[in-house]
């Protein structure tokens, strides 16, 4: 068993009472507060988004300290949009990225999803012409396996799993591009909730696609003692008019209705792309809960001003940072924590049964 005490000795009631503290503040709630205790856990993952090929990457050095079982890249890898069938943009950015990669010495595990810029197009989803060729290129650079079933079908969803201890650990990661209709522009370009794209009402329009939804469907029936959902955009947020699953807002209640249908009481979602890292929760309506760890960026940050964040717990943050997931021995405990550069925890949020 491992642990790791973060700036505070004490126990892992301590733990508990800044869960409890966090879930019951608004969305205006600071959350840096200064201690953090992790208690004991049996796997530590991470995860981030947002790496561009051509900036420094120096959060690197704090994620290489944490001697991760596995770590996630969860979209926007490379920035390597491509408007041309040659896709030279995306293949110098995979290029790039690799010597990057040899470079820095990530000699540890990843496994990887998608998001546009590593689809090819910004915003882009299923009319993207170039969308296959693109997905050969990613297959390539993540050095997926001739016989994996990704080489074979449509999209890049896939699961896997892992064991924490005695747990079983389900990681499902979703794609978002390679099926997804068009978005609805927004009718006040910049206006706050508005910002890019307004919600779409038309129930015919899919965010995964029916073969990719009837493989979710049967994932999430599958038993395990945590279940893991990986989406490159925001899941629960509501509060912003960027990409999300609110812009499609029936796909986001089936997903809801889905997960309030498995067998788990809580759901652990993680996410990227928005430049800024956050915690977010939502109680279905059986009581189940879902809660939802966004980091963004890795080496990408620029200057935000606060969204409205209704499901929000506490505030957003907007520097480089990465996202951690602790698997704890105890009652299928999970914590969800946000770092910064410098591998110090900003946000933490503990799930338990």
């Amino acid at each position: 068993m491992r642990g790791k005490l973060i700036k505070y000795k004490g126990s892992f009631l301590i733990s508990i009472l800044i869960s409890l503290f966090l879930n019951s503040c608004d969305q205006k709630t600071n959350t840096d507060i200064a201690s953090y205790y992790i208690a004991p856990y049996e796997m530590k993952i991470g995860f981030g988004s947002c790496l561009k090929q051509n900036k420094a990457m120096p959060i690197f050095e704090a994620i290489k300290s944490d001697s991760f079982d596995l770590f996630l890249m969860i979209g926007d890898n490379v920035y390597g949009d491509s408007e041309s069938e040659d896709l030279r943009e995306l293949r110098s950015a995979y290029k790039k990225q690799k010597d990057n990669f040899k470079n820095m010495n990530l000699n540890f595990s990843f496994e990887a999803i998608w998001d546009d810029h590593d689809y090819g197009l910004n915003d882009g989803g299923k009319n993207y012409l170039f969308k296959e060729q693109a997905k050969e290129l990613f297959l390539d650079f993540w050095d997926i396996p001739l016989d994996d079933v990704r080489r074979s079908r449509k999209g890049l969803y896939y699961d896997l799993l892992k064991n924490a201890d005695e747990k079983q650990v389900h990681i499902i990661f979703l794609d978002t591009r390679t099926f997804r209709d068009e978005l609805m522009p927004t009718d006040d370009r910049g206006a706050p909730g508005k910002e890019r794209y307004i919600p779409n009402l038309d129930r015919s329009l899919t965010m995964l696609g029916e073969n990719q939804w009837n493989w979710l469907r049967k994932k999430l029936a599958e038993p395990s003692d945590y279940k893991i959902i990986v989406t490159s955009i925001q899941f629960l947020p509501i509060g912003h008019g960027w990409e999300s699953w609110n812009n499609m807002p029936y796909e986001r209640d089936r997903l809801i209705n889905m997960i309030d249908n498995s067998r788990l009481n809580n759901m652990i979602v993680i996410s990227g792309d928005r430049h800024r890292g956050g915690l977010y929760q939502l109680k279905t309506s059986t009581g189940k809960t879902i809660s939802e760890i966004t980091s963004s960026s890795l080496n990408a940050a620029f200057p935000n001003s606060e969204e409205a964040g209704p499901l929000r717990i506490g505030g957003t943050f907007v520097d480089e940072n990465y996202g951690v997931l602790y698997f704890h021995s105890d009652d299928n405990a999970l914590t969800l924590a946000l770092k910064n550069i410098k591998g110090e925890i900003v946000r933490s949020l503990l799930v338990q049964d």
